[in-house]
């Protein structure tokens, strides 16, 4: 019995050690790529050769705006701690992130090189406070356990990160730490429902209705070909709804649906 358990902390052991052998960190500088982002790395680090946002670019190119967070502003109405710093009082990429740590955890997983040993909802909370209309532990109850709006219909499904996160907060009752569980599925929203993480080619092959891809608009994301709720909704957006096309005269709905 001891036996056997000591061979199965041995073998994940090993796992986690050619893990972190085969995961290269891509921050693992030299002392000769010192001058690439520092003036004086040794007298000063602090002092860059240009701004953080434009050394970042170089090599995060393919980085979606509609997935990451806003850059180069100044924090409005939040409070950010200390240990996530800003840059001339505005957020960087720098103030989640410190290229200069490990980017795994002891157990091989990715850290994405975090100032924080968190990450999703938990990491964003940090800053961004829930806002309640009011303070009564009535009103917090029946916000937090109003029932769930996303009944999933097929756990073996996975839902792409964007949506897992979004249902991790507009949910009721699934919280982002429980993501293990959630998978395709559909939403109710205040005016109707509409499914989630399904395969939007496959259910306009099946039920028909739908416009080719082709004819889609850009601005309307497919996740590897999934709807997810990054599709419609983008948290930056400043239509009504955070949606990603104005949905006067049902223009949103007609994107992808025929009639």
């Amino acid at each position: 019995m001891k036996r056997g358990l000591l061979v199965i902390v041995l073998m994940a052991l090993s796992a986690v050690i050619a893990y972190t052998v085969i995961e290269k960190n891509p921050h693992d500088f030299t002392e000769g790529d010192c001058p690439k982002c520092h003036v004086d790395s040794s007298e000063n680090p602090k002092v860059l050769t240009m701004s953080v946002t434009k050394l970042c670019q170089p090599c995060h190119k393919k980085i979606n705006r509609k997935s990451s967070h806003p850059v180069d502003k100044v924090p409005e109405s939040i409070r950010v701690p200390a240990d996530l710093p800003l840059t001339d009082g505005k957020v960087t990429c720098n103030t989640c992130h410190n290229i200069h740590e490990s980017n795994l955890t002891a157990m091989g997983g990715k850290t994405y090189f975090l100032r924080r040993p968190s990450a999703g909802r938990e990491f964003c909370m940090a800053c961004h406070e829930v806002k309640l209309r009011g303070s009564s532990h009535v009103e917090i109850v029946g916000i937090a356990h109003i029932g769930s709006r996303y009944a999933v219909t097929d756990r073996s499904q996975p839902l792409d990160p964007m949506s897992l996160d979004c249902i991790g907060c507009h949910d009721g009752s699934i919280g982002r730490a429980a993501d293990y569980k959630v998978g395709q599925g559909v939403w109710s929203h205040n005016e109707g429902s509409h499914p989630v993480g399904i395969n939007y080619q496959e259910c306009r092959m099946k039920r028909g209705g739908l416009h080719a891809v082709s004819m889609i608009s850009k601005k309307l994301r497919l996740f590897n070909g999934n709807i997810g709720c990054g599709t419609c909704h983008d948290m930056y957006s400043s239509k009504p709804g955070k949606l990603t096309v104005s949905n006067e005269g049902s223009k949103l709905c007609l994107s992808c649906h025929n009639k």
